[in-house]
């Protein structure tokens, strides 16, 4: 069994800065390893998102062994191997859908784990998402049969995205799937 968390996107925002949401990711773990996947952003800001949630992870899970590591493309394979939980940060949905395209073997490797998803992370891991730059409906690597629109009822792209516009045509995209509108900070979990 694999447990999916679907994330809205910018944790910090949120009163605990992302302790629930952090918490729910490793609850099933004594002594997790997680990585942290940056994919859907350019790889020149890697080092210092992570270096700001690495502060965090540290801050708020002190009394908890916690081995916490940046994912690579190059070892991402050997990484999930190696993890308890992976981590989609957000971004841009399409670099990251394209990117984990293209990268073979690795949904076979999440059987056990904690898979999470925030914004860009969350809209990969569903069949389809509602883009919120395109403005149309995209589709993700459907690892949860489900429909997700992230950022929900947020002033993220605003004034460009009308949110009951943007579920309708969710709502009516192919097959008749379960829609999570997910505003910031809050999170679903599926397990598959």
């Amino acid at each position: 069994m694999t447990k999916y968390i679907l994330h809205g996107g910018y944790p910090a925002k949120l009163h605990d800065r992302g302790s629930a949401f952090f918490a729910e990711l490793i609850r099933d773990h004594s002594e997790p390893k997680v990585i942290e996947c940056l994919f859907a952003r350019p790889e020149r800001d890697w080092e210092e998102a992570f270096a700001k949630d690495n502060i965090f992870v540290d801050q708020r899970f002190a009394e908890q062994k916690v081995d916490f590591r940046l994912a690579r493309f190059e070892t991402f394979l050997e990484q999930l191997r190696w993890a308890d939980v992976v981590y989609f940060r957000g971004g841009e949905t399409t670099l990251l859908v394209e990117c984990m395209r293209k990268m073979e073997g690795w949904k076979d490797l999440l059987d056990g784990t904690t898979v999470a998803g925030s914004s860009a992370g969350a809209h990969m891991l569903a069949k389809y998402y509602y883009g919120l730059h395109s403005l149309k409906v995209g589709e993700g690597l459907g690892l949860v049969a489900a429909k997700v629109i992230a950022h929900y009822k947020s002033d993220f792209n605003a004034p460009n995205i009308d949110w009951d516009k943007a579920y309708e045509k969710l709502k009516v995209h192919r097959e008749d799937l379960p829609i999570l509108t997910l505003a910031e900070g809050q999170f679903e979990t599926r397990t598959v």
